[in-house]
């Protein structure tokens, strides 16, 4: 019995062992790369964004530009080929085409959406910590600035919405893949992003009301 015990007794540490370890790898990568993303209020940008729904090899590409402000939250303006825009807060999600609202979602009403708000404002302030309660973080530096993220997600919310996050950047997220739970999948790259003006314009702080 006593062999036994002994046995149950390295498994169990070994198993407490790999998990420590695994969570100092997770924080070594989060602290790396904040080191390595630029500290801004607010950042703008393009993107091109690929949908490809699961049964379908042609995906949908959509364009138009970006403002994620640290105190506000991100404001997603698509051009092409089609007019809309999407404002992500804290809080809520609202969709419009053109004047219109086309959708409102709650942080009550979809719960894993604050997940993606954390997602994305930990990112922005570099802070990746707290996104360790939600995902399991795997990932390397690349180069002088460059690195990549793995995001698994851990909550049942969350994966709900999402297989795997990736995300790939430098001073600022360059590029992030989506698998979702649905089987389809997004990939959504950004360009000319940069941090000026530091603040937002008045139009933009209009837009975030």
């Amino acid at each position: 019995m006593s062999s036994v015990r002994n046995r149950m007794q390295n498994i169990i540490l070994s198993g407490c062992l790999l998990f420590a370890a695994g969570s100092a790898m997770a924080e070594d990568i989060a602290a790396a790369v904040k080191a390595r993303l630029a500290d801004v209020a607010v950042v703008r940008g393009d993107f091109e964004q690929q949908k490809t729904l699961a049964g379908f090899r042609k995906p949908a590409v959509s364009r138009g530009d970006f403002v994620i402000a640290r105190d506000r939250g991100v404001l997603w303006v698509t051009k092409s080929p089609f007019s809309g825009s999407l404002r992500l807060t804290r809080n809520e999600i609202v969709a419009r085409t053109g004047d219109q609202q086309t959708m409102r979602l709650t942080a009550s009403e979809q719960p894993g959406m604050q997940s993606v708000s954390r997602l994305l404002f930990g990112l922005l302030s570099g802070d990746l910590a707290p996104l360790a309660d939600s995902f399991e973080i795997a990932g390397e530096l690349r180069g002088a600035q460059g690195w990549q993220l793995a995001l698994t997600p851990k909550t049942p919310a969350l994966q709900k919405m999402f297989k795997r996050i990736d995300l790939e950047g430098d001073r600022y997220v360059r590029r992030v893949k989506l698998a979702e739970a649905s089987g389809d999948s997004t990939d959504i790259r950004l360009s000319n992003v940069g941090s000026q003006p530091a603040t937002l314009t008045p139009d933009e702080v209009k837009r975030f009301e």
